[in-house]
Order: C-alpha cells, then structure tokens, then sequence
C-alpha cells in the first residue's frame, strides 16, 4: 500500500504574533493544500496546528508520513509527549507544558501508521519551501483565529457519498457529528478528553461508534 506524504510547516511574525500554518497532502496524483492563520501564536503552536490538520485530513487507513523541518515537532511526538504524560504534563523541572491542549489533539490523530521524517528547513526542499509559503502568507495576513481557515485544493478530490466525509466528536457522551473539521475542532479544540475521528464512509462510522460504545 503506497503512503502518503503530508508536509507540514508553521510561521510567526513575532514570537508570539501573527501566525500561519501549512499542510501539504501528497497522494500519488493527488495534491491538496490547507493553510490557516491565528492573529496571536507562537511558531510552535503553528508548527502543531500543521501537523494536526495534515493528519485529520489525510486518508484513513494509510501509511502516512509526516515531513517537518520542525525539531520540536519532531521530538515532542517520538520522544517527549510520553514522559510528559506519565508526569501529569510536567516538564523534568515541574513546570506545565507548553501547548499542551495542541500536544492532545495530535496524540489523539497520531498512530502506528504514522511516521516522521524531519528535514532541514531553507534547503530546497520544494514542498517544505511550498508550504513555507503558505504558513508565510498566513502569517502576514493579520487574519484568523485560533480556528483553521477554509482550504485550498491544488487538486480536487473525487465527492463521496452524501454525508461523508464527515467528522465526529465524542466529549463525555455527548457525541456530536459535524460536516467540516472547522466545526469539530471548534468543539474539541482545548477540551481535556475529547476526541474525533475522520469518518468517510458508513462502515467506518458504524465501526467508529462501536469502538467508543456510543449509539448515533
């Protein structure tokens, strides 16, 4: 089964300031761009949005593999997010951590399938140099909220059925199903516990409900 390459990059004009992030989709032909801004950020927590966003849109039950030129990205994930959770999200020096409420959010999209590759920033990479410019461009805009912006699709993707795909939330038991992931992630966004799913077919859904002992 051929992976898909997700290219993740984030931006910020000051630190904290306007921010932007960029999640690039590469799947065989298939080329999809999302970007989004935050009018007061930090590039780590761009960095994040990135890779969280490129991973609920990806496609399920595939290899994926994350690109960043992000080393807090990258050891976060692979190495630090367990021992942060064994330390009820403190640091080594008793500290909260940063960005947490983000650092949930991706463990909750991360998974066996996933694998990250990190590269070096500004080397010519074309795709880390494309979705510099797109997080750049968010970055400068001065516009957004802690809420992802609407897409852009170099490539369109072929239409599903009528109500997929889909997303779903679970917080508790309330379980809530929403036609954008703008509208899940407003749900979940910074909600201890929540989580959600892609869900792009009726198989996956009923399967979905089901492994969260749920009723739709």
């Amino acid at each position: 089964m051929n992976s898909v390459d997700i290219i993740t990059d984030g931006a910020c004009s000051g630190n904290p300031g306007r921010g932007g992030w960029a999640a690039i989709i590469i799947d065989g032909s298939h080329h999809t761009e999302y970007s989004g801004a935050d009018a007061h950020t930090t590039n780590n927590r761009m960095e994040l949005q990135a890779a969280i966003t490129g991973l609920q849109h990806a496609p399920a039950q595939r290899p994926l593999r994350v690109i960043t030129d992000s080393q807090y990205l990258i050891n976060g994930i692979t190495k630090w997010v367990k021992g942060w959770q064994k330390n009820d999200w403190k640091t080594r020096e008793g500290q909260p951590v940063e960005n947490r409420d983000l650092w949930e959010l991706l463990i909750t999209v991360n998974g066996p399938q996933v694998s990250w590759q990190h590269v070096k920033g500004h080397a010519g990479h074309p795709l880390n140099e494309r979705a510099n410019t797109l997080a750049q461009q968010q970055a400068g805009s001065g516009t957004g909220s802690r809420l992802s912006l609407p897409t852009h699709a170099a490539t369109a993707r072929t239409t599903p059925p009528t109500g997929f795909p889909c997303y779903l939330s679970l917080i508790g038991s309330n379980l809530q199903r929403h036609a954008t992931w703008e509208s899940c992630q407003r749900t979940v966004h910074g909600v201890s516990g929540a989580k959600f799913k892609k869900i792009t077919n009726q198989q996956q859904f009923d399967a979905q409900l089901q492994l969260w002992k749920v009723r739709g």
